[in-house]
């Protein structure tokens, strides 16, 4: 076939329709991959991004790697297994420079639970370095760019914000983020074994933001402690018996069918029935 005779229906048919690759229309009409690439700009087809180019590859088994479903629009609109994921990623996730975003804790049901409210069939894989640690990650260029303008950031151990976060989806973020960055335990320098709850950050302003939301959602203000590290400081916040049973309350009180981290929620529920 000669080049002249690649029409812009042609073209929009064989590259949009029946997602041919430039290569794979190049060589039809036996010109090369750059030739097409013009064509397109030419006829104002939009090309794929490299990240589209690569799951066509995958899905047509021209790359050895395995394609994986996952809901694309997951972060699009806020909604309580949105905002709990979030906030997970905010505290346990990380984004790579190149674009690939991952979550590690040591609770695999956890991550299951996550990567079903995303419909996703990406694997869970152990860590090579902690045999405790497992590992859900995706790099789908609009899910990333979603994140990033949502104030998820490379680094971000200490420059990490606190979001906007509608008020109807707080409790599910603060959630995520106790379960990422939170513990629950009893004092046991205390007679009575009190049950104790603290949240811990890198970032001093993220740690400021969250204990003003708690305090909007009823829980008295906190002093905020800074702790020097290895890498530099900590803060943290920590609420004493009462107030960690009304924490409990902001945390699972209209859970529903939410996501959590079932052991610290059964650390509550053993602190109240001490109560």
């Amino acid at each position: 076939m000669k080049l002249n005779s690649l029409t812009v229906e042609v073209l929009n048919d064989l590259y949009v329709n029946r997602k041919k690759s430039l290569q794979d229309i190049a060589d039809m009409y036996n010109v090369s991959r750059v030739a097409i690439y013009k064509k397109l700009k030419q006829f104002g087809i939009r090309q794929r991004t490299k990240s589209e180019a690569r799951l066509e590859a995958q899905k047509q088994q021209k790359l050895p790697q395995q394609f994986f479903d996952i809901n694309e629009r997951f972060f699009d609109d806020w909604s309580s297994d949105m905002a709990y994921v979030l906030g997970l990623l905010f505290t346990d996730g990380c984004l790579s420079k190149t674009g690939a975003v991952a979550l590690s804790i040591n609770d695999k049901d956890l991550l299951e639970a996550v990567r079903n409210a995303m419909r996703s069939t990406h694997k869970i894989e152990q860590s090579n370095h902690q045999k405790s640690l497992y590992i859900f990650h995706f790099a789908r260029e609009s899910m990333v760019e979603r994140l990033k303008a949502l104030g998820l950031v490379s680094h971000k151990s200490m420059v990490i914000k606190f979001p906007e976060v509608p008020f109807e989806y707080l409790s599910d973020f603060l959630r995520g983020v106790f379960d990422g960055d939170g513990s629950v335990f009893f004092d046991k320098r205390n007679p009575r074994v009190q049950l104790v709850s603290t949240f811990v950050s890198g970032s001093q302003c993220f740690m400021a933001d969250l204990e003003n939301n708690l305090n909007k959602l009823g829980l008295p203000r906190r002093k905020i402690y800074k702790h020097k590290t290895k890498n530099g400081y900590s803060y943290t916040i920590a609420y004493g018996h009462k107030d960690s049973i009304s924490l409990f309350g902001i945390l699972y009180g209209n859970i529903g069918n939410g996501i959590f981290l079932k052991r610290k929620y059964k650390r509550f529920l053993e602190g109240i029935n001490r109560s």
